[in-house]
C-alpha cells in the first residue's frame, strides 16, 4: 500500500469515528500525542485530551451534532497530507456552549440549527494523525444560531 493510500486510509478511520459517530477516544489510537486540532469556530487545541474536550463539549451542546465526508469529492492525500472536504452540522438542544467565546451560546437548548461546510488539512508522521487544520464556513454557522443580525452575516 502506498504512503498515500496508508494516510488516506487512517484519515478515513479517524473522520468517521470522531467526526462522525462521535467517538473521542479514537485520538489515542490514531493521533500523536503532540496533535494539533484547530478550527476557526474551535480555537488552536494541543494534545489528545484536549481534542477529546473539545469534542465532548461540542456535543454536549449538540447532541445530534454529526460531519461526513462530501461525496463527490474524495480524500486527496500528497505525501504526508490528506485534504477532506466535508459537511455537517446539528441542532442545538443541549447545553450552553461557549465556543468561542466571542460567539457563545449564552442559554441552553435554543432549538437553532445549524448546518454548513468546511475543508480540513491532515498532517501525519509515522502513521500518526500530528495536525489537523480546517477552515469552515463560521459565519455561516453563527448566523443560523442567530449569534450574527442577518444584515451582518
Amino acid at each position: 500500500m502506498s504512503l498515500q493510500d496508508r494516510n488516506k486510509q487512517i484519515v478515513a478511520e479517524y473522520y468517521r469515528e470522531y467526526w462522525t459517530l462521535g467517538n473521542p477516544n479514537i485520538v489515542d489510537k490514531l493521533c500523536a500525542e503532540d496533535f494539533v486540532i484547530n478550527y476557526p469556530i474551535h480555537g488552536r487545541r494541543q494534545g489528545r485530551e484536549a481534542a477529546k474536550q473539545m469534542l465532548l463539549e461540542f456535543k454536549r451542546a449538540f447532541p445530534n451534532i454529526s460531519f461526513h465526508s462530501y461525496g463527490p469529492y474524495p480524500l486527496i492525500a500528497d505525501q504526508d497530507y490528506v485534504v477532506v472536504r466535508w459537511i455537517g452540522g446539528g441542532k442545538h438542544t443541549g447545553e450552553e456552549y461557549h465556543n468561542p467565546p466571542s460567539s457563545a451560546l449564552n442559554q441552553p437548548n435554543t432549538d437553532r440549527e445549524m448546518y454548513f461546510t468546511g475543508t480540513t488539512i491532515y498532517t501525519l508522521r509515522d502513521g500518526l494523525i500530528v495536525q489537523e487544520v480546517g477552515e469552515e464556513s463560521g459565519l455561516n454557522a453563527m448566523h443560523q444560531l442567530g449569534l450574527i443580525p442577518p444584515e451582518r452575516a
